[in-house]
């Protein structure tokens, strides 16, 4: 992200919480927890009102809100969306990993801003500076948010920044937020101290050159002490995530960070990774990979098993239009049987024929 953009990224977030409590009145749109249901709205909203005008259509995903440009496209919006999600919610129970991050970006009315390119966004910041300077906001471009690229396809050397650039705002709000001793990003926090190492020494401000043994060599003169700490712990997670390690990858970003593995992580930086790797933190255990609405996790499915003299009837309640199938193995034999549950209800009931006494296994497994 360019110079420009990222100095507003940085002020927005020193200045907001001075602004927050006085300028804004709390006006709820949804609950932070609740599931998120990916649908792009379009005009005010009620939670960051000020950014209708720029941003006119917007998705909530549990605390944190992605506003857009018309000019960019709904499934990039979408696919934010999604790599969000996919931080927030990494098991994909459908709640927030740590709801105390969660609530952290809520409070703070964090928003991820897609502009086109990074001239729209600049545009916008001149014409709406001090509206924006009401919300904790972070930058993104449609132009740099690749669904296809890498990490997400191996065989591309393009790299989606909608991985990097939603990560810096949950670590720089969230977790920054809720634990300022260990996230926090100014000198001697833990983070600060694992980076201070990482570079080689402290630096306050960019140095002419890093020592000859630095892994994080971050060179963007712009990027103040506590924006070097956000770039860090990006390089770090990603990294232990396996987020960095795909064609041509590690050679095009050696200049910046030369552990772009797994491998080399655990191995070099202990110091980071024992903070990354802590399980109060409840960090994500693996990356986004921009499909959380087709993989998460389905709710428990109860099934009311009711014996009737030659066969069983399972009733369950399912999501309403998608296919339930149920697998069943008795008498040695097995078999299958697909039901779509009908658009108009969710309940659906399965007559099976089975002999009374003999031991029974069912299996019910249902997609969209």
């Amino acid at each position: 992200m360019g110079a420009t953009i990222r100095h507003f990224n940085r002020v927005t977030v020193s200045i907001c919480a001075t602004l927050f409590y006085f300028v804004m009145t709390p006006v709820g749109q949804a609950n932070q927890a609740a599931e998120p249901d990916f649908k792009i709205r379009s005009g005010k909203n009620d939670r960051l009102p000020g950014l209708k005008s720029a941003l006119p259509k917007h998705v909530q995903v549990f605390g944190l809100f992605i506003q857009a440009t018309d000019r960019v496209p709904d499934a990039k919006l979408l696919h934010a969306a999604d790599i969000t999600a996919g931080f927030l919610d990494n098991d994909r129970n459908g709640k927030p990993d740590n709801p105390t991050v969660n609530d952290e970006l809520w409070n703070e009315r964090a928003a991820i801003v897609m502009g086109y390119d990074e001239r729209e966004l600049e545009r916008l910041h001149d014409r709406y500076g001090e509206l924006f300077d009401n919300y904790t906001l972070q930058g993104l471009f449609a132009t740099e948010t690749l669904p296809n690229a890498g990490p997400h396809n191996p065989k591309s050397s393009e790299f989606d920044a909608s991985i990097e650039e939603i990560l810096h705002i949950i670590t720089s709000v969230g977790y920054a937020g809720v634990y300022p001793k260990v996230f926090g990003e100014r000198r001697g926090t833990e983070l600060a101290n694992a980076m201070d190492i990482a570079r080689g020494g402290y630096f306050r401000t960019v140095p002419s050159r890093y020592p000859a043994d630095a892994w994080y060599s971050y060179d963007d003169r712009t990027c103040d002490y506590g924006c070097q700490v956000t770039e860090y712990v990006y390089w770090a997670l990603t990294s232990l995530l396996d987020g960095q390690d795909f064609k041509n990858r590690g050679g095009d970003i050696e200049h910046e960070w030369k552990l772009n593995t797994p491998e080399k992580l655990r191995a070099k930086d202990k110091a980071v990774v024992k903070i990354l790797t802590n399980a109060e933190y409840r960090l994500p255990t693996r990356l986004p990979d921009g499909k959380y609405r087709q993989k998460r996790k389905q709710a428990a499915v109860r099934l009311n098993i009711i014996p009737d003299e030659n066969r069983f009837t399972l009733n369950t309640e399912l999501p309403v239009g998608s296919t339930a199938i149920v697998e069943t193995t008795h008498d040695l034999l097995s078999w299958s049987l697909a039901r779509r549950v009908p658009d108009d209800t969710a309940l659906l009931k399965f007559p099976i024929e089975a002999r009374m006494g003999q031991a029974q296994f069912f299996r019910l497994r249902f997609g969209d």
